[in-house]
């Protein structure tokens, strides 16, 4: 516990700058989310806590605790109004457990001083590392699992331990979570996208023609950062296969390749793979790039090759725009793209399958187009934003009333 006399400044800050407001009935209004961000890149993570302090700014306020590195991400949510103060992340260590307990110490003095009611972490990386610090200032915990963890080392389930509330994403990451949680404990939160009423085949054109691709090549889009999770590999090779009967296609990836090292290592060993089969020039890499919508107009579908994923939020936004989704079936995908319905899906690893889902998409541009407004349609029904801020309301009033 934090010793008073260690905590009496920020005591005062907090009366003085953010006074307090009891819930009262269903009154929710005046609780402060502290949202804990434990990566420098901007990702799905980031996205999607950025998109749920956004569609939350009216009824709650959210400052987001960012790591010294993250100056994109820090733009970014104060760009939205959200305030941001950088921390030092605490390491979780028994060997050096004082060192750990000064630097949750820290955290904690922090998080009073902004009057945070709920820490809300964005990952169980957050948790991993600040759970102690959110104890020790006595604040209630929510952690949001936006992937599958089939497997838990004991570090992490005893930094697990303090949470008050799980989110998962998905079925699936509820399903496979390596720990046994009350059901009291648990609920599942499908992420949202807003579906846009107008017609985008103008700015379609007008991307194409800002990356110089002509209105008739074929455009296979994929949303998704070069990393080694997303198993850029197998779609060399399926592209490599679907290139063959089409050469004029081209594959368009929307996503970090530079910015953040990990990304920037992979993008080599990718772009290698590419040379290595002869289509390194029928792949475009953009880069991170802020107007993500804009691109995928620009696609004829988008795929999503992958080793593992929890709700991925580029299959959501792919399909809110009218674009059927070619994915691997692993996580939550199979919760979102409906085999046949709204797209495909194909066994992991599979290049062979991957390439023969291309192949018929374009083969049959009714049959895709149909596809992509049934995906469409989908996406207004079952993940719209209005549902998923009741959800997350609801999720913060019960953790702050148990």
């Amino acid at each position: 516990m934090l010793d008073e006399s260690a905590s009496k400044p920020e005591k005062k800050q907090e009366r003085t700058a953010v006074p307090k407001m009891r819930l009262s009935g269903n009154d929710d209004r005046g609780l402060t989310i502290a949202h804990v961000m434990p990566w420098s890149g901007i990702g799905g993570v980031e996205i999607a806590t950025l998109r749920m302090t956004a569609a939350t700014n009216g009824r709650f306020r959210n400052v987001a605790f960012c790591l010294a590195d993250a100056h994109d991400l820090r733009e970014r949510f104060e760009q939205s109004g959200v305030e941001t103060i950088v921390y030092d992340p605490p390491t979780p260590s028994l060997r050096h457990g004082q060192h750990y307990y000064r630097q949750s110490r820290k955290l904690a003095q922090q998080l009073l001083a902004c009057g945070a009611d709920i820490v809300h972490f964005s990952d169980e990386k957050a948790a991993h590392h600040t759970s102690l610090a959110a104890l020790l200032a006595r604040k209630r915990m929510i952690c949001h699992l936006r992937v599958s963890y089939p497997t838990l080392s004991w570090r992490q389930r005893l930094c697990l331990l303090p949470v008050d509330s799980f989110v998962f994403v998905s079925d699936e990451a509820r399903r496979s979570f390596d720990m046994d949680l009350r059901e009291d404990k648990v609920r599942v939160i499908y992420d949202s996208v807003a579906v846009p009423e107008q017609d985008r085949g103008e700015t379609a054109a007008r991307a194409r023609e800002e990356l110089g691709i002509s209105e008739d090549t074929p455009v296979i889009g994929t949303v998704a950062r070069v990393s080694a999770q997303k198993d850029y590999f197998t779609l060399a090779d399926a592209a490599f296969e679907v290139l063959q009967e089409h050469p004029e296609a081209l594959f368009l990836v929307v996503g970090d390749n530079s910015r953040v090292n990990l990304n920037l290592r992979h993008y080599g060993e990718v772009s290698a793979r590419l040379k290595e089969l002869g289509i390194e020039d029928r792949f475009m890499f953009t880069g991170h790039r802020d107007n993500v919508p804009t691109l995928i107009a620009a696609m004829d579908f988008c795929v999503l090759s992958t080793h593992r994923e929890g709700f991925p939020l580029s299959i959501l936004e792919s399909m809110a725009l009218g674009k059927p989704v070619i994915a691997t079936n692993v996580g939550g995908i199979p919760e979102i793209v409906i085999d046949g319905v709204t797209g495909y899906l194909h066994v992991h690893q599979d290049s062979k399958g991957l390439a023969a889902a291309i192949l018929r998409l374009l083969a049959d541009r009714n049959a895709t187009r149909q596809l992509g407004l049934s995906a469409r349609e989908h996406v207004r029904k079952n993940f719209s934003s209005e549902q998923y801020v009741r959800e997350i309301t609801r999720a913060y009033c019960d953790v702050v009333k148990d």
